[in-house]
């Protein structure tokens, strides 16, 4: 399921980099916003938890950087 969340926060801002200016290249890491998107679906997968925003937070920027880099 991690690959899927990175993934798909990955998606996400490549569509929003593309419709803002078409001819624009990701940045080598992860940008805030993929981390953000990212971060919010490892959350919900784990019921929505109070308290554990930086746990997501962190999990998910491993996650977006471990997916760049293998692919």
């Amino acid at each position: 399921m991690s690959r899927t969340i990175a993934a798909t926060a990955m998606a996400v801002e490549k569509t929003q980099i593309e419709e803002e200016a078409p001819n624009a290249t990701l940045p080598d890491g992860p940008r805030e916003s993929q981390i953000a998107i990212a971060a919010y679906y490892l959350w919900v997968d784990r019921g929505c938890p109070v308290g554990s925003d930086q746990d997501d937070w962190f999990r998910a920027e491993a996650e977006l950087r471990n997916g760049q880099k293998s692919d």
